[in-house]
């Protein structure tokens, strides 16, 4: 009997020290941290609070797994009922976009705990310009995008081969821009003067005067440039023949046009279509460069039937023209099959606001839009729109990079970016978007940015 109870004294004493001991440990450990610290794109310090719950002061110390995150101290001493504040820094330089993870490793009174960092970064894909952009075109032949710039007054060529842009200083500012077939030249227009540029060795062969205020230019293959003038209501194209150095003007045989016309070059270099603007209704017409002069041949057989809207662009092929107000022709060597009406491409904005740029590739059987927002602000949408170039169907929409602008270190915020042109690269696998930063207040608010396409 003495045994049993000598027994239940020992074990009531082992009881009674585990629990004295548990109560200790608890005092060692009353304490509270987050589980995780969340730094957002718009921040890079946060404050870390260790809080002492309990009547036993703490002595911590505290790691970083990864060293692009900076504590302010790395041990300390907290109270009873008190807490230390440790300033937790994230550089975000070298961090990729998205999200990275690491850890905080703290050792409080001999008990080992761990907080989660999450970084959110934001990381601008696209190719900041030094310049503006005035006009830009894309050679398929080259993989070569040309865009003329007014400040500075120069030709600038981005090989999306390897990312570099070269610049030629021109002698007048820009209006417009045309490559060759080639891809091996281009001339740009002015205020009564046009480039021409040799886009293979970064020169200007000759810079010509003509007598119009440069609105469009379109480059043929036979060494003449076709200049469309901005103003003079019914006036003449300006032919200019590239060979000859001087006395090398001559007006466009036929039909007047009328002033401030968008014209593109066919594919089979026989013709140039040209979009009417500043008129009501506006048409399309085609005019004959096959004898170096430019010969106006028609206009399309419809009067205000379909929208036209001021611009127009080619499939690959030539066989159809994309116009300005979402209306598709087919195109023929014969009068009686031309700019035939070949249907509408119905995108989500009102049906007369028109469509700022568009890109075909055959490739990826890919019609690549721009659009603006309505007739009246005429902002640009910061998506691209894919549609199927055979029965015109929309298959994606595209969101655009923003621009993230930092007015100071706790001021960032987002502006869309605002598109000019897109063009695709010869295979399709590429997309490469000329963008603006709208209002953003940016010393270089342009900007190329490159997508994609599976």
């Amino acid at each position: 009997m003495k045994k049993i109870i000598l027994s239940l004294i020992i074990l009531s004493t082992i009881v009674g020290c585990s629990n004295n001991d548990s109560n200790e440990k608890n005092k060692e450990a009353n304490y509270s941290v987050p589980d995780t610290l969340n730094f957002t794109i718009f921040n890079n310090k946060l404050v870390l609070n260790i809080e002492n719950q309990g009547e036993t002061a703490l002595n911590y110390t505290i790691t970083s797994s990864k060293n692009y995150v900076e504590l302010s101290k790395k041990e300390g001493a907290v109270t009873s009922l008190n807490h230390d504040e440790i300033t937790v820094t994230v550089d975000k330089q070298n961090l990729p976009n998205g999200k990275s993870y690491s850890k905080l490793y703290l050792n409080i009174n001999n008990k080992k705990d761990s907080i989660v960092v999450s970084v959110t970064n934001f990381v601008e894909q696209k190719v900041t310009l030094n310049s503006d952009v005035v006009d830009a075109e894309f050679s398929k032949v080259t993989n070569q995008l040309v865009y003329v710039s007014a400040s500075p007054s120069a030709v600038n060529i981005l090989s999306t081969n390897t990312g570099l842009i070269e610049s030629i200083t021109l002698p007048y500012a820009p209006t417009c821009v045309s490559i060759s077939p080639d891809g091996k030249t281009a001339v740009t227009g002015h205020d009564r003067y046009i480039s021409y540029i040799n886009l293979t060795n970064k020169t200007i062969i000759k810079t010509y005067p003509v007598s119009c205020y440069a609105n469009d230019i379109v480059l043929g293959n036979n060494k003449w440039a076709y200049v469309f003038p901005a103003k003079g209501q019914s006036t003449f194209i300006r032919s200019i023949n590239l060979s000859l150095t001087t006395d090398n003007e001559y007006e466009h045989v036929g039909e007047k046009i009328y002033e401030g016309n968008k014209a593109r070059l066919h594919p089979s270099g026989k013709y140039i279509y040209g979009a009417e603007n500043n008129l009501s209704p506006m048409d399309i017409e085609k005019y004959d460069i096959q004898n170096g002069n430019a010969e106006y041949s028609y206009d399309s057989p419809y009067h205000g039937d379909y929208i036209m809207n001021g611009n127009l662009w080619f499939s690959e092929d030539g066989n159809r023209i994309f116009t300005r107000g979402k209306t598709v022709f087919k195109t023929s060597e014969l009068r009686s099959q031309d700019m035939i009406y070949n249907g509408t491409i119905n995108t989500e904005t009102n049906p007369y606001t028109p469509i700022e740029w568009l890109d075909h590739s055959s490739v990826k059987n890919n019609i690549y839009l721009l659009l603006v927002s309505d007739n009246w602000n005429q902002k640009k949408l910061p998506y691209i729109y894919v549609y199927n170039d055979l029965d015109l169907a929309l298959k994606n929409k595209i969101t655009l990079e923003q621009f993230l602008v930092s007015k100071n270190e706790s001021d960032k915020v987002f502006y869309d970016a605002e598109p000019f042109f897109v063009f695709s690269n010869s295979t399709g696998s590429n997309l490469f978007v000329i963008v603006k930063a709208t209002g953003a207040g940016l010393a270089k608010e342009w900007a190329i940015e490159k997508i994609s396409i599976p």
